[in-house]
């Protein structure tokens, strides 16, 4: 049976919130102020870079300046330009999906996709002039070719930012190493869960462990926003994957042993340490006193949990 270890790391996520205002970005305790003064006094590859993210046409120009100059910048301002980068590219992701979202482009790239292909490799297989521009495009700003519910898309490419590790707070650092996690193996696409049981729980885990440990983060907004669309998933499932049987209102066994498993590692006193843990062991303890069965006690349960997004 597969075991899961709990520890108080910080990696794992996507689908997230981001401030995509200045103020937003220079709202967090573990990053400076920016006054006057100090602006005046911006090095030179910071001020290139800021110059160039706020356009979505200069967005791969203002990424090869932070990935060739960042170690120009001084720390607030690698800390900042690293975050605006992700804005712009979040904030351009619609414009982006709805470039790649015509028939023509959507016929052309089926005609040569494999499962897992890079968008780099895609543009160099594919027919017509305009789809290898797209691609050309997208790929130069770091997006990542996805499949799903019969069509292509590009989603965020979080495993690129790992190269900015060195230069960013602590926060920051166990941020994108979430965002990373999630972008490299989604918790669910269309509605099916692509993560087992053990995962689902293990990944809410971690997301409760980064608000617990960077709670004024200035991404504490997003990931909290992610931990409640992983905890919906801990307690009901998904749509196409969902916790309890439709029919017979049972929970899944495998669920029921992952979770079991999941506290039986934890210990009494991480599960006291972890609201979501030990809102699981409340659960496991009613749902055994009802028979495995989603009763009203159970449904009554689930709602004051108030959990994000449902019923």
């Amino acid at each position: 049976m597969k075991q899961t270890t709990f520890t108080k790391k910080i990696a794992a996520s996507l689908g997230v919130i981001l401030f995509l205002t200045s103020a937003g970005i220079a709202g967090s305790g573990a990053l400076p102020n920016r006054t006057a003064a100090a602006a005046a006094k911006s090095s030179s590859a910071f001020l290139l870079f800021e110059q160039r993210v706020k356009q979505p046409s200069s967005l791969s120009l203002a990424q090869g300046t932070l990935v060739n100059r960042i170690d120009e910048m001084t720390p607030g301002e690698a800390n900042i330009a690293v975050l605006h980068l992700e804005n712009g590219l979040k904030a351009y992701l619609p414009t982006a999906a709805k470039r790649m979202n015509t028939p023509a482009i959507q016929k052309d790239i089926k005609s040569i996709y494999t499962k897992g292909m890079p968008m780099v490799l895609a543009r160099t297989k594919v027919k017509q002039l305009q789809t290898r521009i797209v691609l050309q495009d997208l790929s130069a700003m770091d997006y990542k070719l996805e499949a799903g519910g019969g069509r292509f898309y590009p989603v965020m490419e979080y495993k690129s930012f790992k190269a900015f590790k060195p230069y960013l707070t602590k926060d920051l650092q166990a941020y994108f190493e979430l965002m990373a996690a999630g972008s490299e193996q989604p918790s669910a696409v269309d509605g099916t869960l692509l993560i087992d049981w053990y995962k689902v729980a293990d990944r809410a885990l971690e997301y409760e462990t980064f608000l617990q440990t960077y709670p004024t983060s200035n991404r504490a907004a997003a990931v909290k926003e992610a931990f409640g669309v992983a905890k919906k998933y801990v307690f009901y499932g998904s749509p196409n994957t969902p916790l309890f049987d439709n029919k017979t209102q049972m929970i899944s066994e495998e669920a029921a042993i992952a979770y079991e498993n999941t506290l039986s590692e934890a210990g009494p006193e991480q599960i006291e340490a972890s609201p979501l843990l030990t809102q699981l062991n409340d659960f496991l303890v009613l749902l055994e006193k009802n028979g495995d069965k989603k009763t009203q006690a159970v449904r009554d349960y689930l709602k004051s949990l108030q959990v994000p997004g449902t019923p």
